[in-house]
């Protein structure tokens, strides 16, 4: 085992307890929590298949659903609150450690624009959207989106 993590390490360019560090914190803020709700983790590209296996009507339904389970159930379990904030950290936790999508956000002039960027094709984008939306729906807030291929970007007021 510390064969593995010296060499992990390595090419990481880290030190061990760096990475045994990192190991921890995707444990405690990803992995323990998401325990209750079965997570599996498969590849980025099993993901992707299934998605474009599925009719446009199923992604968006898949979306949904997921969107008004999980995130709020996480939120209010490590935040205590349903809160625009607080479901934009779920959602950088989540890119964070789950390595489906990357999330990046700026603030200007009283806006925040999101961009979730992910290798999930245009079904990804579906299902994506879909999940936002639910998350945010559930406070009673309209995100304004805009996507591409691999992108989905949204604003909030």
């Amino acid at each position: 085992m510390l064969d593995a993590l010296r060499e992990d390490a390595k090419r990481q360019n880290v030190s061990v307890n760096s990475l045994l560090n990192q190991i921890l914190l995707t444990y405690i803020n990803y992995d323990r929590p998401m325990k209750r709700f079965d997570m599996m983790k498969l590849p980025t590209s099993a993901i992707k298949r299934i998605l474009e296996a599925a009719t446009d009507d199923a992604v968006i339904e898949a979306g949904r659903t997921t969107g008004r389970d999980v995130p709020e159930t996480y939120i209010r379990a490590r935040w205590g609150e349903l809160t625009v904030e607080n479901a934009l950290s779920f959602l950088k936790v989540t890119a964070e450690y789950s390595n489906r999508f990357e999330y990046s956000a700026i603030t200007h002039d009283g806006r925040i624009n999101i961009t979730i960027t992910h290798r999930l094709g245009a079904k990804g984008n579906l299902f994506l959207q879909s999940f936002v939306k639910a998350i945010f729906h559930q406070m009673g807030v309209s995100p304004k989106f805009s996507s591409d291929e691999n992108a989905v970007t949204f604003e909030l007021q």
